[in-house]
């Protein structure tokens, strides 16, 4: 009997767990910084790359033709990503390595990152999905604890490839991965090993295939050659914990890149990949499928219309031709011009000038303005610009939404792929102007509030002395600070413009909306029709309106606490959203990148519009 030493045992097990990762370096030179593993054009123009970089967490730089690719997107398997562990319960698994293969998976998932999604798969005579996707283990150790050999002869491989695939293809995090072991060959799958291959290349899987025992390994090595994944062996199921580890490790190192082609069907490109400098040599030649029915026909030389500088020659030539087509189309018969000269001459000055105006903006927001004047909520928009008292319209208010959306959801289409993110954008933008126009009018008002008593004192005193209330209103105006002048300034040129004075008044009120304003008015009113001193009425009014507002501060400072906890409570979630996207950036990518995350903040968003709006009721006394 031959004693193998521990150390030896030892050397032996990290030989085997290393095999893959020694399969890939020379002996004659050192491991390449990055190694471009996996292609896949099925989806031309865009082309999906697996690339391996030699140490974690360094992003490659992708090269197509000896010119860098811009405009890539890099996703790191370190990252969020969805995890399927498939495990083989054939009867060849029966007993020890069953219990060890379980034991080494539920490993692997205590190492997982916390945003990652796993599920389990098990395979047997039929390919079950154990479990479904989620960031919590507890279901996932549970399924692998209570793992059994299936009970009649088969391993259906093949089926449960596709039915990983299919479920990871469901998933909307970045990156997709398929752990799978198995210690035999396909026996009694419906699908064949090119589903298989089809069904992961279409979900963008990078397979990492274990070979237990005396498996086959030709349909493993097929499948992780097409996704860009790693092929383990383990003669026995000791070192598949050691395993489970490589793998781990093997996610930071692991990079999938998609971009765009510029090269059309039939061209053979070159694709390198390294770091900020060039790479040596030509790269990889990769063969675009199709035939290039378009280039073999024209009568444009194919190497000016795949060069850059022959594209930039192509494109002004093209604008330089537009550009003569719009200058033709755009000179008048002779005809014409001379209707034109005739006219210029002969009609008056005044129509002319408007014949020579082209329609600008402010044209088509007046047009705007005179054809929905009538319309109750087009009049509360005007009202409302007027309260906030910018010199704006309520078309210029609704163009400027309209412009602020579409800007808006251009920039979020750009910058993330996320639909429900371009609509939020877009509903924010066309609001804006008009929440900003209410928050500019709700001070206004408050700020004439508060200017009300000293001008309602003020004019009583000029009316003490003998002179009108057109001249204590002037008096005001003159001397009094905004937005208290410029009101009265309007009331005042509304006056001499004949609309008489009460009316301007009663305007100014229903403008500004303030009910303080409007004791003013209908005192004026009353005095005006029953006649009296009108000095006491002012000094009156204003003695009512100061004692008003004394007693609705001191209310407002009696419910300061209620408002103050409403208004925590209603921010008290984003700024813990805010937190927890500063602490794990990726924590939050479920809820932003799925249907069911989409309706939960849907369903956030009004619970806690509901609670603003509750706590405000009840904090608000109105006096």
């Amino acid at each position: 009997m031959r004693i193998v030493r521990p150390k030896v045992a030892r050397l032996a097990l990290a030989a085997l767990v290393a095999a893959p990762a020694l399969a890939a370096v020379s002996p004659a030179r050192a491991a390449p910084a990055f190694e471009l593993r996996g292609t896949d054009v099925s989806t031309f123009p865009v082309i999906h790359l697996v690339v391996r970089s030699a140490r974690p967490n360094v992003r490659p730089v992708l090269w197509e033709n000896g010119e860098r690719v811009t405009g890539a997107d890099f996703e790191n398997l370190g990252q969020s990503k969805s995890i399927v562990i498939a495990i083989d319960r054939s009867q060849s698994m029966r007993g020890r390595p069953l219990a060890q293969a379980a034991s080494a998976a539920d490993g692997f998932l205590l190492r997982k990152r916390q945003s990652d999604q796993v599920a389990v798969v098990t395979f047997g005579a039929l390919s079950l999905a154990q479990t479904s996707f989620g960031q919590a283990t507890i279901d996932a150790d549970t399924a692998l604890r209570t793992l059994r050999t299936a009970p009649r002869l088969g391993t259906a491989l093949y089926d449960a490839v596709v039915l990983s695939a299919s479920e990871l293809q469901q998933q909307s995090l970045p990156g997709r991965v398929l752990v799978l072991l198995t210690d035999g060959r396909d026996v009694g799958s419906v699908s064949r090993l090119s589903d298989a291959v089809r069904a992961v290349k279409q979900a963008n899987v990078v397979v990492y295939a274990i070979a237990l025992g005396h498996a086959d390994a030709g349909p493993l090595r097929h499948l992780v050659k097409a996704t860009g994944g790693a092929l383990y062996f383990a003669p026995t199921s000791q070192p598949l914990a050691a395993v489970y580890r490589s793998i781990s490790s093997e996610f930071d190192r692991t990079w999938r890149v998609s971009f765009s082609t510029a090269a059309r069907p039939g061209d053979t490109i070159s694709i390198a990949v390294g770091r900020s400098a060039r790479p040596r040599g030509t790269g990889l030649s990769l063969l675009i499928p199709g035939h290039s029915s378009t280039l073999s026909h024209t009568w444009i030389p194919r190497a000016l219309l795949q060069s850059t500088a022959g594209s930039l020659l192509i494109s002004l030539a093209a604008a330089v031709l537009l550009f003569l087509i719009v200058l033709r189309l755009r000179t008048l018969p002779r005809s014409e011009r001379l209707k034109r000269l005739v006219r210029s001459h002969t009609e008056p000055r005044i129509r002319r000038r408007k014949l020579r105006q082209r329609p600008s903006l402010a044209s088509i927001a007046a047009a705007v303005d005179q054809s929905l004047r009538r319309g109750q909520r087009w009049q509360r928009l005007e009202r409302l610009a007027g309260r906030a008292g910018v010199p704006v319209s309520a078309s210029t208010l609704l163009f400027g939404g309209v412009a602020l959306a579409l800007a808006l959801s251009l920039i979020g289409a750009l910058a993330t792929a996320s639909s429900f993110m371009i609509v939020v954008l877009f509903a924010a933008g066309l609001a804006a102007p008009f929440v900003a126009a209410r928050i500019i009018a709700k001070r206004r008002v408050q700020a004439f509030d508060d200017q009300l008593p000293e001008v309602l004192a003020t004019v009583a005193s000029t009316l003490r002395v003998g002179h009108g209330l057109k001249a204590g209103l002037q008096a005001v105006a003159n001397d009094g600070g905004p937005p208290a002048s410029v009101e009265l300034r309007r009331v005042l040129a509304e006056a001499r413009l004949g609309r008489p004075l009460d009316e301007a008044l009663i305007s100014m009120c229903e403008r500004l909306g303030s009910d303080d304003l409007m004791y003013v008015a209908t005192a004026v009113d009353v005095q005006s029709r029953v006649g009296g001193s009108l000095a006491g009425v002012f000094e009156t009014v204003a003695d009512t309106v100061r004692q008003r507002q004394q007693h609705r501060r001191r209310v407002r400072a009696l419910t300061a606490s209620g408002r103050a906890s409403a208004t925590v409570l209603s921010l008290l979630p984003f700024v813990l959203v805010g937190l927890v996207s500063v602490v794990n950036p990726n924590y939050m990518l479920p809820f932003l990148r799925s249907g069911v995350g989409h309706v939960l903040i849907v369903i956030s968003l009004i619970s806690i519009g509901i609670g603003a709006f509750l706590l405000s009721r009840i904090a608000n006394v109105k006096g």
